[in-house]
């Protein structure tokens, strides 16, 4: 399975044609990544819920207002139908930090996504670091002078988050044993920087996981 590629911006009001041109990459291939601004979306979980029923309403041909969203028996999150209560063929996964939301979306297989600022300090004690490293990241990390070192393992967090969501075990699985640059080979992981004007840098990650009999959803 190809890298995923780098998210594409995603705001309201985007015009029929550029929704055309997200329809076409959906489906040619098979997953979309893109983030938002909460400033444009809204903040909170109305932003987040208006972003997901907008962008899953035009790349499905459906009416915003007939998206639902449920969540699995591991908290995950999808979509349904609200007049036929019918899951709709596609898998999504959300994350947001600061004012980027992030979304993913997979017709093949399931989907998960993560974003945080670059800058965050994410791991601030070696117990902490050690909690989510593999033994082999954290001798690499342990020679980073700072902001490298925070820069690091903002993008380290979102990949193993992406794969944790994807996996759908979320936090419960053992950061420690997994290491990002040995996923299994039916994981794709693609990290972004995204870069706005006037706030601080993020970084990005989606991992998909495809279905053991690579079936496709057909929305």
């Amino acid at each position: 399975m190809p890298p995923v590629d780098a998210p594409v911006p995603l705001r309201s009001g985007l015009p029929a044609r550029r929704w055309s041109v997200l329809r076409e990459q959906l489906h040619r291939q098979g997953h979309l990544v893109g983030h938002g601004l909460a400033g444009d979306w809204g903040t909170g979980r109305p932003g987040s819920r208006r972003l997901i029923t907008t962008t899953l309403g035009a790349l499905l041909g459906l009416d915003p207002a007939r998206i639902g969203l449920e969540r699995d028996g591991c908290r995950r999150p999808y979509a349904v139908d609200r007049h036929t209560g019918v899951r709709l063929g596609v898998d999504m996964n959300l994350s947001h930090t600061a004012d980027v939301l992030l979304l993913g979306v997979s017709r093949h297989g399931r989907i998960g996504v993560d974003v945080e600022r670059a800058d965050r300090d994410i791991a601030s004690t070696p117990a902490m670091l050690t909690r989510i490293c593999h033994p082999s990241e954290e001798a690499v990390l342990a020679g980073l002078p700072q902001p490298l070192l925070t820069d690091a393992i903002a993008r380290l967090w979102v990949c193993k988050e992406a794969a944790a969501k994807a996996d759908g075990r979320g936090l419960a699985l053992d950061f420690r044993r997994l290491r990002v640059a040995g996923l299994p080979p039916r994981w794709s992981v693609g990290t972004a920087r995204l870069a706005n004007s006037g706030r601080p840098g993020y970084w990005s990650a989606a991992v998909l996981v495809p279905p053991p009999d690579h079936e496709e959803y057909h929305p």
